[in-house]
């Protein structure tokens, strides 16, 4: 084979340029060449005998023969093989491998350098597509195998192909073993499957494989509605029969939500779309389905989220009030009520201070108070009662009830209920709880009309001191509508100057004048006086009561400025400031802008506030209070008794002074335990070096016994009503002219 000439049996040779000799196309030679590679080749290959006339590998007829020498120049080609490159073999042999740009020469040149590149190899596989001119296509499907000498070196390869247009075969290549494609499909996130046109799974990608939960193997050649539940693998076939008779689309070319099965069994939400593609004659059906678990779930979860309170999981505000009128449009009626339905009673609960509970125990254990206080809500009231969370620590009930007696059973079980000790989070707590509550009457005709009365309710028991259960009245209506009016008038009442201040004198023991309290007075032109008991609520509720303290601030020290230039400055004037002004930061800023003009003032101001405003954030009382007690302002703890009393935050408060609530002195000497709870006050202030004042004294026996265990000084209206700023410098006018004479 490596001489210039080779003779065939016919004794003709061929010759091609260069001198290299064609291979003969004596079929009898290339079935012996074949026979005897294949005889050379490992014991698994060589049972095939080297009879070339009887039994050749290539008998039969339809082979593709190729022979290519180890340095990939064509030495033989067939008519068949030639055609399959639209060419004449005398176009192809002689020449190298790499003047050809063809699939089926590039497929040739691949399995050659595989099995080239292994001596332990004999042949490759090779399956390459190709199309004709017409544009028909075709598979080239066979193998490569090594020529080897009796040394083992590589002579040249043999190439052994058939060649089919069955469309059968040809969607198998395209869907299952054209190496590209299924990369690509395997590349894919979603699944992916080709099935014929009577639903058999002709290719799987590893994704829907993962997806469903089978192998490969397991699916291929299998019908699809092995993928898919009752009733849809029921009806699957028919959908498909009925597409293919009248195109119409029922999936085919439509996106849509359906149902998958996995292989145990399981049921799950997919989303299918479903393309038509025919490989020459054949219907063929590409589905691409996503699991679409998450997502639904992700809508259920937002859907969930926009009705229903995160932390707890009772309705949002929006939710409530949907859910309530639709129910009240249904049961609601007179006729239902007539009918033995009962009555809707709505309950308001407002949880009180409990931003302490966060600032003292943390946002965790606040929390978990809330998710139990609502399972105990759950608990009390009756079943299908629909509960809101309106804001973080505002909740709202609608019950049905039998009657108003039911309701009030009702409300009073779930304050008792709900203000017993929590275990939140390895911390017991306590909450304080106010509660409205409205009954369904005649009056009732829509949710709002009961959330209206239901809220009345809660702010009569919160302007009350809250912790308590109170239930809408007429009368609240009336309140409600007087406390807006206050509010409006309210903001206008200091450039209108209908606000004034007056004065009540604080005596020593021996009733000579030692101080005064600066009292608010405010006279409406059209409503006459309002009482600070209405209106100074009125002003903390709405705001307003910053603006006021400032405007009291600097009219008192207008008017002690005043005093000092007439000589009758009392050693002290005391100024009530709100929670609001003390723990707004900037009080200390204010008051040293007002006494620049006046320094020599600084040592006669006092400022009272209440034990609530002190102890709402300790941190910042002390840093205020320590500011003032640098300016030389002296500060006493107004009301005291009447909240928290506790030793453990007044010892830590730079105050001077400690006024005995009046709720105490009332009832002495007559009330033993009166007695008992007032020495214990004087002798505590005494312990911490503070003064103590007594307020609300209206009797001689009052002060008697306030001067008898120690109490230093004493206001109240047995020693003078709160007086004009000239009526106060007279009784001082006086005090002095007394002690001259």
């Amino acid at each position: 084979m490596n001489g210039s000439e080779v003779s065939g049996p016919g004794g003709d040779a061929s010759v091609r340029e260069g001198g290299a000799a064609a291979l003969p196309q004596d079929p009898a030679f290339l079935a012996s060449l074949a026979s005897s590679l294949l005889a050379s080749s490992p014991p698994a290959q060589s049972r095939l005998t080297t009879n070339p006339l009887t039994a050749s590998p290539l008998d039969g007829g339809g082979a593709v023969l190729v022979y290519v020498d180890r340095d990939h120049v064509l030495r033989h080609a067939d008519l068949r093989f030639a055609a399959v490159l639209d060419a004449e073999p005398a176009d192809l042999v002689g020449h190298p491998l790499s003047d050809f740009d063809h699939p089926a020469i590039a497929t040739l040149r691949t399995a050659i350098e595989t099995v080239g590149q292994s001596p332990s190899r004999w042949s490759v596989p090779l399956d390459c597509l190709t199309a004709g001119r017409d544009g028909r296509r075709s598979i080239l499907s066979g193998s490569v195998l090594a020529h080897r000498d009796a040394d083992g070196e590589t002579v040249g390869y043999l190439g052994t192909f058939h060649q089919t247009g069955d469309p059968d075969r040809i969607a198998e290549f395209v869907t299952c073993r054209d190496t590209f494609i299924a990369t690509l499909l395997d590349a894919a996130v979603d699944g992916i499957i080709v099935s014929d046109r009577s639903g058999i799974i002709r290719s799987i990608n590893r994704a829907c494989c993962q997806m469903f939960g089978y192998d490969e193997g397991e699916l291929v050649g299998r019908n699809m509605t092995i993928l898919m539940p009752p009733p849809f693998s029921r009806d699957h076939n028919r959908y498909i029969d009925s597409y293919v008779k009248t195109d119409r689309a029922r999936i085919i070319g439509i996106g849509r939500d359906t149902l998958g099965q996995r292989k145990d069994g399981t049921v799950f939400p997919i989303h299918l779309s479903v393309g038509q593609a025919r490989l020459g004659e054949e219907m063929t059906f590409v589905g691409i389905i996503r699991d679409i678990s998450d997502r639904l779930a992700a809508e259920q979860r937002a859907t969930y989220l926009a009705r229903h309170d995160p932390l707890t999981g009772v309705l949002t505000r929006t939710a409530f009030l949907e859910d309530c009128e639709a129910l009240f449009a249904e049961h609601g009626t007179a006729d239902g009520e007539a009918a033995g339905a009962g009555l809707f009673a709505l309950f308001s609960l407002d949880v009180d201070q409990f931003s302490d509970v966060n600032e003292a125990f943390g946002f965790h254990v606040g929390d978990a108070a809330l998710k139990a206080m609502v399972s105990r809500v759950m608990e009390v009231l009756p079943p299908n009662t629909i509960v809101c969370r309106i804001a973080a620590d505002e909740f709202a009930a609608l019950s049905r009830v039998t009657d108003g007696e039911h309701a009030r059973t009702l409300a009073g079980v779930l304050h008792d209920r709900l203000t017993a000790s929590i275990y939140a989070d390895r911390h017991w707590v306590r909450l304080r709880l106010s509660v409205g509550a409205a009954v369904q009457d005649e009056s009732v005709s829509t949710l709002e009309d009961m959330n209206a009365k239901a809220k009345l309710a809660l702010q009569a028991v919160q302007h009350n001191g809250g912790n308590a259960v109170c239930f809408y009245t007429p009368e609240m209506a009336a309140a409600a509508t007087r406390r807006m009016l206050l509010t409006m008038h309210l903001t206008h009442a200091i450039e209108r100057n209908e606000l004034h201040l007056v004065y009540q004198p604080i005596v020593d023991r021996h009733g000579r004048v030692r101080s005064a309290e600066a009292l608010l007075r405010w006279s409406h032109h059209a409503l006459g006086p309002v009482s600070p008991g209405e209106f100074i609520p009125v002003a903390e509720e709405s705001g307003l009561i910053v603006p006021i303290t400032d405007w009291v601030l600097a009219t008192a020290v207008g008017q002690m400025s005043q005093w000092e230039d007439e000589g009758v400055l009392p050693d002290r004037v005391f100024l009530n400031i709100s929670g609001q002004q003390f723990l707004r930061g900037n009080l200390t800023l204010r008051l040293e802008e007002l006494l620049g003009r006046h320094p020599s003032l600084r040592s006669h101001l006092g400022l009272e506030i209440t034990e609530q405003a002190a102890v709402r954030d300790l941190k910042v009382a002390v840093r205020t209070l320590g500011e003032l007690a640098d300016l030389g302002i002296q500060a006493a703890i107004d009301d005291f008794g009447s909240g928290y009393s506790s030793l453990s935050y007044v010892q830590q408060l730079p105050v001077a002074k400690l006024k005995i609530d009046r709720a105490f002195i009332i009832d002495v000497p007559d009330n033993p335990k009166n007695n008992a709870l007032v020495r214990a006050a004087v002798g505590m202030a005494h312990g911490l070096g503070l003064t103590t004042v007594a307020e609300g004294v209206e009797t001689a026996e009052q002060r008697d016994f306030l001067v008898s265990v120690g109490c230093d000084l004493m206001q109240g209206y047995f020693f003078g009503r709160p007086m004009a700023p000239e009526a106060l410098a007279d009784l001082l006018r006086g005090q002095g002219a007394s002690s001259l004479g």
